[in-house]
């Protein structure tokens, strides 16, 4: 037992911000013009990849020329039928995101559409609001069309770099490229593939020619995290029941909401990003929860007449998929998750009363645990049901409802189950004993337990809960293309294929790129594509070079 809080005025807090975040929401979903118009750009390091690889890539959006408020970027990869076949979600920070999509073992070899949008994008903001781009995917299990010869496509758009541009030393090479007038610069040195010069026509208005209107389509921006949205089955709908989403995988946390006269729901996860499955639960236990998770993608798919390349390969080939299964298995050491913290998230909301259950005797169920040791929480008996009542602080009174019974963020709504739970998993339980508000939902206090592993301590889940696979934001990756392993190392396997990824790059006071890298043991043509806004006209320019590695 640790302290006690005078929270009157955290109360109000706490409920002036919750109205406050449901009407932003509401505001913006009844009026979606005044949503900001987007633009997302969308680098891609590496458009042609092996499966198993990850599909680098680094984003930026923006409104208004400022960085976009959206915090959730959507990325997915479209087969020629139109079928999102990956996909996934990532955090953008400021506008900016460097992002992958994890290329599954089974996906065939072919020419894919990517595309990345943020939540509201591509329907307020149309072509602008959508990055397209083809990449090339092969699996070398499921190999693509091998032809005898093929025909060499030159483009006039890639040049040599010039050797006097270049400076080898000491197993580093230099780059000074003039680039004059130019802002937001990023670069990457690929192995040069079969599909460099690929060109294929992606025009907005003739792939989605009858793109659905905004008029009926409720649009909410995620402004403070990745929006979950729910709907309710049911013929009749009760705008009155309360429904609880938690979220669970290494830390859980819970969110809770109301439908509207449609039966949505939408659940702010905030910067809650790291999770693996959902729970859903009602207030009326006496039945399964009628509901489904919307899909939070964009579910336009191009029209029929939208054709992508079908990639093919020849017998001369041979040598380009030997060295990208080489490279593929280099990378692996060029690769490290951010550090994320291990340890589980504080609890959420201010407790009145904390306990650690290994500093007193431990007894069998939850109920004798509470009448022992817990004096600001009642434990009786009514009508052959157990019901725990908590003394309202503020007002030196006991609640006549039961409090908000939780586990490791899972709401419990049996209370009997809760008072026969054995608690020998749990390692910490918190107590409020007030009102207390989420959104603008009134609870009358909470007995909140903590597992030791995040497990809910052994406690059988709820029978008429709903539960589904649901994984947030990916956790951040970052690649290493200079990794120290690799300096003054000559035995270490360095068979990458690409060579630097590089960022948020300047030209000096001369107008010159400057930049360095360290080549790989695979030997041979490069390409350089260099990607910057030209300051003359605002416009996004790509210039690209072949350069030899020898």
């Amino acid at each position: 037992m640790n302290r006690q809080l005078n929270t009157k005025y955290l109360t109000l807090t706490m409920i002036i911000l919750g109205l406050c975040f449901l009407g932003n929401y509401s505001l913006m979903a009844q009026n979606n013009q005044q949503l900001p118009e987007e633009e997302v750009i969308a680098y891609v390091v590496n458009p042609v990849s092996l499966t198993e690889e990850y599909l680098w890539m680094n984003v930026s959006v923006s409104a208004d020329d400022q960085p976009s408020p959206s915090k959730v970027i959507y990325m997915e990869l479209l087969d020629r039928n139109g079928i999102s076949v990956v996909r996934d979600l990532a955090d953008l920070v400021d506008g900016k995101a460097n992002s992958y999509l994890m290329i599954p073992s089974d996906l065939p070899s072919d020419h894919y559409l990517l595309r990345v949008y943020t939540r509201i994008s591509p329907y307020v903001s149309g072509e602008k609001g959508v990055f397209q781009s083809i990449v090339s995917i092969i699996n070398p299990k499921k190999p693509p069309v091998i032809l005898p010869s093929k025909e060499v496509v030159n483009s006039n758009s890639v040049k040599q770099l010039d050797e006097h541009l270049i400076e080898v030393n000491d197993n580093l090479i230099e780059v000074s490229i003039p680039l004059a007038k130019a802002n937001d610069i990023s670069l990457v040195i690929n192995k040069s593939t079969p599909f460099d010069n690929l060109e294929t026509n992606l025009n907005f208005s003739e792939m989605y020619s009858s793109v659905a209107s905004t008029t009926n389509t409720t649009l909410v921006p995620e402004l403070y995290g990745h929006i979950i949205k729910g709907k309710l089955l049911d013929e009749k709908i009760d705008t009155t029941e309360v429904f609880f989403l938690t979220l669970h995988g290494s830390q859980s946390h819970m969110f809770v909401d109301k439908p509207d006269s449609k039966g949505n729901l939408y659940f702010d996860t905030g910067n809650f990003s790291y999770y693996d499955y959902a729970i859903i639960q009602s207030t009326r236990t006496d039945q399964q929860v009628n509901f489904i998770l919307a899909t939070p993608f964009w579910e336009k798919i191009p029209e029929e007449n939208f054709q992508l390349p079908f990639l093919q390969l020849s017998k001369e080939d041979k040598t380009f998929i030997e060295n990208k299964i080489l490279a593929r298995a280099s990378h692996q050491y060029y690769l490290a998750p951010l550090k994320i913290p291990e340890e589980l998230l504080p609890f959420q909301y201010i407790t009145d009363y904390s306990y650690f259950l290994d500093d007193y005797n431990r007894f069998k169920d939850m109920a004798t645990t509470i009448r022992e040791y817990v004096p600001m929480v009642l434990v009786r008996n009514q009508n052959r049901k157990t019901i725990f009542k908590n003394f309202n602080i503020p007002y030196n009174l006991v609640f006549k409802e039961n409090p908000l019974l939780v586990i490791d963020g899972m709401p419990v709504l049996d209370s009997d189950a809760f008072a026969n739970f054995n608690p020998k998993g749990i390692a910490r339980m918190d107590i409020i004993n007030r009102y207390f508000y989420i959104n603008d939902q009134q609870f009358t206090g909470m007995v909140n337990l903590t597992s030791f592993k995040n497990d809910f301590g052994g406690f059988d889940l709820p029978k008429n809960a709903l539960f589904i696979t649901y994984s947030g934001v990916q956790k951040p990756y970052q690649y290493f293309p200079n990794n120290e392993l690799t300096v003054n190392n000559d035995h270490f396997p360095d068979f990458r294929s690409t060579l630097t990824w590089q960022t948020n790059l300047k030209t000096d006071e001369n107008g010159n790129l400057n930049f360095s890298f360290k080549p790989s043991k695979l030997k041979g043509k490069y390409m350089l594509r260099i990607q910057f806004m030209d300051k003359l006209n605002n416009s996004l320019k790509t210039n690209k070079y072949y350069l030899d590695i020898d």
